[in-house]
C-alpha cells in the first residue's frame, strides 16, 4: 500500500483527559503518591489505524527512534508507521508476516527490536524474524528460526557485541536465539528446559548481560529473572549465570532504570496482588513492590525518569481478576521507585513507546464502547 492511500484512510481524534537515579532503600511496598506531586496526564490523541476495529485489533510490541514510532500490527500483518511530530500513520511495511492467528502463539508480527542509527528493525514472526528496511519501507530478509509454526516473540539488542536476542516461548522447550546483526545470521541458541515460557528481555552495558523474564521453573515457580552474559554468547556457549526469584509475580515486561535497578512488570495470577517489581540487576536483591499490575510491554524514560506500564488487566481491588478489567497506565517515579498516578488507557493496552525528545507516550488499544477510546488504534499521551 502506498504511503498517499494510507495517509488518507488515516484520521487523528484529538482527545483531552484528565487523569490522574535511585535511592538504597529496600522498601517492600510503595507508599501512596505525595498530595503535592502532579498527578495530571494528557491524552493527547487517538491514532486511528485501518482494520483495526473488527476483528479485534491484535498488535504486539511498540518501538521509537528518530522521530517514528513503529508498532507490530497483525491485523494488517504488518509494521505500523507513525510520524511522532504529526502524529499520525505515514506506512505499513509488509512482509509476509503471519498475521492474527487463532492464538498469540501463531500470530505475528510479535517483537520489534531497533538496531539504532542504521534504518533496521528485527521483527519476531512465526517460525522467523524478519529484517525490515525503515528507509525503504520493505521486509529485506527473512532468518528461519524454527519450523513449528510458533511465534518468535520479544526482543533486545545489545550495542557492544552487534547481537539481538529472541524469545521463543511456545516452543518445547522454550528457547532463545541469539543474531548478529552485522551478518544477520544465527550465532546461537539457548534452551530453558524446565520453563514454562520466556517473555521480554533487556541488555544492560554496565554489567555486560542480556536479563529475560522467565515465567516459571521447578524452583521459581511464580517467575525468576534470569541472566546470561554476553560473553558466554560470544563464546557460542549460552548459559543462565544468575536466576533471581519474581515471587507472585508471573514477570512481563522489562525495563532498565537509572543506577542499577531493573523494573518487572507482572500479571500475576487471579487471587494474587497486582505488583510490580524493583530489583537492583547486580544482586536480585528486592527494592520495591509497587502496588499496581496485570501489565505487558513496560518502558523507562529517561528524559522524565519515570516507567510506563500499561496494564490491560489491572482491576481497581488491586487483586488479580480473570474478568472485571479497567485498563490504567500506571506512572511510577525512578527515583522514589513510588506509583505517582493511573491514568485510562483503551481496552486490551499491553504495548508502549516513548518519544523522549518531544514526551510522548504511545499506547494502542482495541475498540470498546469506552468513548474516550471508541476504535481500535494508538493512544498517544503526554509523559507529564
Amino acid at each position: 500500500m502506498k504511503m498517499p492511500l494510507i495517509a488518507l484512510l488515516v484520521t487523528a481524534t484529538a482527545v483531552i483527559a484528565g487523569c490522574g537515579g535511585g535511592d538504597d532503600s529496600n522498601s517492600t511496598q510503595s507508599s501512596t503518591p505525595s498530595t503535592t506531586t502532579p498527578v495530571n496526564s494528557k491524552l493527547l490523541t487517538n491514532i486511528a489505524v485501518p482494520n483495526a476495529t473488527s476483528p479485534a485489533f491484535s498488535f504486539d510490541i511498540g518501538y521509537t527512534e528518530a522521530g517514528r514510532y513503529y508498532l507490530a500490527d497483525r491485523n494488517n500483518k504488518a509494521v505500523d508507521v507513525v510520524d511522532t511530530k504529526s502524529n499520525t500513520l505515514i506506512a505499513q511495511i509488509t512482509g509476509s508476516f503471519t498475521g492474527a492467528g487463532a492464538s498469540t502463539d501463531v500470530s505475528g508480527p510479535d517483537g520489534i527490536v531497533g538496531i539504532t542509527g542504521t534504518n533496521t528493525l528485527f521483527v519476531g514472526d512465526v517460525d522467523s524474524i524478519k529484517v525490515v528496511d525503515t528507509a525503504a519501507l520493505k521486509t529485506v530478509k527473512t532468518i528461519p528460526v524454527s519450523t513449528s509454526g510458533s511465534r518468535v516473540d520479544e526482543g533486545c539488542y545489545d550495542p557492544d557485541d552487534h547481537l539481538v536476542m529472541f524469545a521463543s516461548p511456545g516452543e518445547t522447550p522454550p528457547f532463545a536465539t541469539f543474531i548478529s546483526t552485522t551478518t544477520q545470521t544465527i550465532v546461537s541458541k539457548l534452551v530453558f528446559n524446565g520453563s514454562s515460557g520466556l517473555e521480554a528481555c533487556t541488555y544492560d552495558s554496565t554489567t555486560k548481560s542480556f536479563y529475560i523474564n522467565n515465567d516459571g521453573t521447578t524452583a521459581h515457580p511464580d517467575g525468576e529473572l534470569d541472566v546470561i552474559t554476553a560473553k558466554s554468547v560470544t563464546a557460542g556457549a549460552p548459559v543462565v549465570s544468575k536466576a533471581f526469584a519474581l515471587d507472585k509475580c508471573s514477570p512481563t515486561g522489562i525495563a532498565l532504570g537509572p543506577n542499577s535497578d531493573v523494573l518487572v512488570g507482572c500479571d500475576p495470577s487471579a487471587g494474587s496482588p497486582l505488583i510490580t517489581l524493583i530489583l537492583d540487576r547486580n544482586t536480585g536483591a528486592q527494592l520495591a513492590s509497587v502496588p499496581f499490575g496485570g501489565t505487558d510491554q513496560v518502558t523507562y524514560d529517561p528524559a522524565s525518569n519515570r516507567y510506563f506500564l500499561p496494564a490491560r488487566h489491572y482491576v481497581a481491588s488491586g487483586t488479580a481478576a480473570s474478568s472485571g478489567f479497567s485498563p490504567q497506565m500506571g506512572v511510577i517515579d525512578g527515583t522514589t521507585r513510588q506509583l505517582l498516578y493511573k491514568v485510562p488507557v483503551g481496552a486490551g493496552a499491553h504495548s508502549v513507546a516513548v518519544d523522549s525528545g518531544l514526551g510522548e507516550v504511545y499506547v494502542p488499544f482495541q475498540a470498546s464502547t469506552s468513548t474516550a477510546f471508541p476504535n481500535g488504534g494508538i493512544s498517544v499521551f503526554a509523559t507529564k
